[in-house]
């Protein structure tokens, strides 16, 4: 999932319609993303900031880095690349006008910000690559960047102004009221051991956290990956759906480390809790699409889908429909060991009784 494209342990609700949309991405660099992407905008001004910001930055060579950095993004953002992001950064900062323009101009500088970094995400790790891209290219990657922002804008069909809110939350701990919204949609982590916070971690420590609050979200985060150990609300009436134990069972018996049989332990727990929430905040008669991705592991198939309906079933939801949408394949190295298995993901929509 990407924060830059999407919304996501944030929520974000939209007033217009009842609609609830939440998701379990990176906060806060996911709600950074949400509220720039659904304020309202005078694009002739911020054209115009635009131009004033060219004229600051363009052909300048910025040196010395002043802020205090980890070790991470020295690494990773090396020979004045830093310090080109963050006099860039400052040139933003010091542009007249709203916040909300500013963040419009910083969100563009943070999606190029991979491009130039030399730990990219593979799958759900970091990887260290060799990357020649030179701090002398930034600014006309942001002109390109930002030039395809303010086109979509100009051609963009979604409603602005009043119609959003964007809030940081708990997905297992929702702060709005019961039965509030029509229709909820979400998209969980999937149980495929990618951390977000590690998958995103320039972009965190560059912008955001310092490293013991970015551990502080791994930690807490839904229990998709191996290192998530979240203190979580009450599950009294948590059982395990039928099957789970059985599948559990036989992934244990092909040696499957005992790490990852406690994360899919705690995965479908805390799908619990946020299906739960769903319901609370749902109107009677609305309806609640989940969408998920069924994973395997040592050759075993954890149909994340069939357990859900039947975590919504004990939960009293009627499920609707469970559509599979797309089927992924499994790593290459489950592959040479056991097979080509592609796994469905699938969108399973519930109706609140």
């Amino acid at each position: 999932m990407d924060p830059f494209s999407g919304a996501g342990t944030t929520v974000l609700a939209a007033k217009m319609r009842g609609l609830a949309a939440t998701g379990y991405d990176v906060s806060p660099l996911a709600v950074f993303v949400s509220r720039v992407k659904t304020r309202d905008y005078d694009v002739g001004h911020l054209e115009e900031l635009w131009g004033r910001l060219q004229r600051r930055i363009q052909g300048r060579t910025f040196s010395g880095v002043r802020g205090e950095y980890g070790e991470l993004i020295r690494q990773a953002l090396p020979d004045g690349i830093l310090a080109t992001f963050e006099g860039i950064d400052a040139a933003i900062d010091a542009l007249p006008g709203r916040a909300k323009e500013r963040d419009f101009f910083r969100l563009g500088l943070l999606a190029i910000l991979p491009r130039y970094s030399r730990a990219v995400a593979a799958g759900g790790w970091l990887k260290w690559v060799v990357n020649r891209t030179k701090r002398t290219s930034i600014a006309a990657s942001l002109a390109d960047r930002v030039s395809l922002m303010l086109e979509d804008l100009r051609t963009s069909e979604i409603p602005r102004g009043n119609h959003w809110r964007v809030v940081r939350a708990d997905a297992r701990s929702l702060p709005d009221a019961d039965a509030r919204y029509n229709a909820v949609i979400t998209s969980p982590p999937y149980p495929n051991r990618h951390d977000y916070t590690r998958v995103f971690g320039v972009e965190l420590l560059y912008g955001f956290l310092n490293w013991e609050q970015m551990r502080r979200v791994r930690y807490q985060s839904i229990q998709s990956h191996p290192e998530a150990r979240p203190r979580r609300p009450c599950y009294d009436d948590y059982k395990s759906p039928r099957g789970l134990n059985a599948t559990l069972r036989k992934m244990q018996h092909a040696q499957l480390d005992a790490k990852i049989l406690a994360m899919l332990e705690g995965y479908f727990i805390d799908l619990h809790l946020c299906l739960r929430e769903c319901q609370r905040v749902t109107k009677p008669g609305g309806r609640i699409a989940f969408v998920v991705g069924n994973a395997q592991y040592r050759g075993c198939p954890l149909p994340v889908d069939e357990y859900l309906v039947r975590i919504g079933q004990s939960l009293g939801l009627s499920c609707q429909a469970v559509m599979a949408v797309r089927f992924r394949g499994n790593s290459a190295q489950q592959m040479g060991e056991f097979g080509r298995n592609p796994s469905r993901e699938s969108v399973v929509v519930f109706r609140r009784e």
